[in-house]
């Protein structure tokens, strides 16, 4: 389930527009920005009854906006602009018809030092809830 849910979620990231690169790994170096990276948090279980259980998958989207060539509001802007397309991809999307939760707790803008660059981060965990019966 866990690498069905990473294609489809590499699948919807790729609706987003003006990203330079988008990794399903946590890239050593990145060849663009922005960038965006996802990777498989953890997953949690919980059994309702001797017949059903619920999963939910956590995955943690990561956005990478450098500095140095933008001025420091416009890379803020950019990111801000790449976390609502990211929120409304994921809104929209059914994600092979599982319920989902983005979690705009870990919505922090922070800075970070990349191989070649300044550059701004953010995080969006998204929650990917199924519940089926036990087999």
């Amino acid at each position: 389930m866990i690498n069905e849910l990473r294609t489809s979620i590499f699948q919807e990231l790729q609706r987003i527009e003006n990203l330079a690169e988008i990794n399903d790994w946590i890239p050593q170096k990145f060849n663009g920005y922005p960038s965006l990276f996802f990777n498989f948090d953890r997953v949690e279980s919980i059994v309702l009854d001797s017949n059903h259980h619920e999963r939910i998958y956590y995955f943690s989207i990561n956005i990478i906006q450098e500095t140095t060539t933008l001025s420091s509001t416009q890379s803020e802007k950019n990111l801000c602009n790449l976390l609502d397309q990211i929120i409304t991809v994921f809104s929209t999307s059914d994600l092979q018809q599982l319920a989902l939760k983005i979690d705009a707790v870990w919505w922090n803008i922070s800075p970070v030092e990349t191989e070649s660059w300044p550059a701004l981060h953010a995080v969006i965990v998204l929650w990917i809830h199924t519940a089926s019966p036990l087999t």
